[in-house]
């Protein structure tokens, strides 16, 4: 017989830090797109499914929707120092 496990309530929590307490538990996390390129790593749970308090087996997959995650590389605007606008260089202008 599997052995059963109670989902924890991850709402709230960092999703790095609801990933590692539900490995703890028996729990595998995944967010809603298992095919994702982005890991569960940044941002806050904002729903689970199934449901904290409810009974699954062991290793079973708990679905988390994250909010405010996210690459935090990227583009950094405005860049500095600033491009000089057309009408300050005299665009069309020979030199």
């Amino acid at each position: 017989m599997d052995e059963l496990v109670v989902v924890p309530n991850f709402r709230g929590r960092q999703a790095l830090d609801a990933w590692l307490s539900g490995h703890d538990a028996g729990l595998l996390l995944q967010g809603p797109d298992p095919d994702s390129p982005h890991p569960l790593m940044n941002g806050l749970v904002v729903a689970q499914l199934p449901a904290a308090g409810a009974r699954v087996n062991r290793w079973a997959t708990v679905t988390v929707w994250v909010s405010g995650g996210g690459d935090p590389s990227g583009v950094r605007e405005p860049r500095r120092p600033l491009p000089e606008r057309r009408e300050d260089v005299g665009f069309g202008e020979p030199g």
